[in-house]
């Protein structure tokens, strides 16, 4: 039997909700092209930031008041927690670590919408391109703000298994 972690039981209930309640519910429309395009360049936009390793950046798209969960234990909600977690999570990044975001889904939730991405980590492959350390699946909350689009609710997975650390053990 399957085990499921809060952050996997919130996302099931969201979806659930989304997809049960008739006409606030997520509508599977292909989205226009100009609101695929927003969305895909405020994912650019955070990505840019985190690749920059700067939390203000970072926090300035999300909605007073959002929710992140990063992988299985990571909670924060508002933006001081927020700024704390990537103030914190930026100082233990290798060198040379991108992040990177493509959105795959966009669905209509009353005036929000539901984006689903993959965020890969990558890091020089030492041949001029990358290789992908760490996949995650991102489903997202976003809502118009005054500065464009703002993050409500971020739930990002971990997909696979970690990569193994090599130690070297002295003898």
């Amino acid at each position: 039997m399957p085990s499921f972690t809060r952050s996997s039981r919130i996302l099931a209930i969201v979806i659930a909700s989304a997809t049960m309640f008739g006409a606030g519910a997520a509508k599977a429309e292909t989205p226009p092209p100009e609101l695929a395009r927003a969305l895909q360049a405020v994912a650019d936009s955070a990505d840019d930031a985190w690749n920059r390793r700067d939390p203000a950046a970072m926090v300035a798209h999300y909605a007073d008041g959002a929710t992140a969960t990063i992988g299985n234990n990571q909670q924060v909600s508002g933006k001081g927690e927020l700024l704390a977690f990537f103030t914190n999570s930026f100082k233990g990044l290798p060198a040379g670590m991108t992040h990177r975001t493509v959105v795959k889904r966009i669905e209509t939730i009353g005036e929000m919408k539901a984006v689903d991405s993959a965020v890969y980590l990558e890091m020089p492959d030492g041949a001029g391109g990358k290789r992908i350390v760490r996949e995650f699946f991102t489903f997202a909350l976003v809502r118009p703000g005054n500065h464009g689009w703002e993050f409500v609710a971020v739930r990002a997975v971990p997909l696979g298994v970690p990569p193994v650390r090599t130690v070297a053990i002295e003898k």
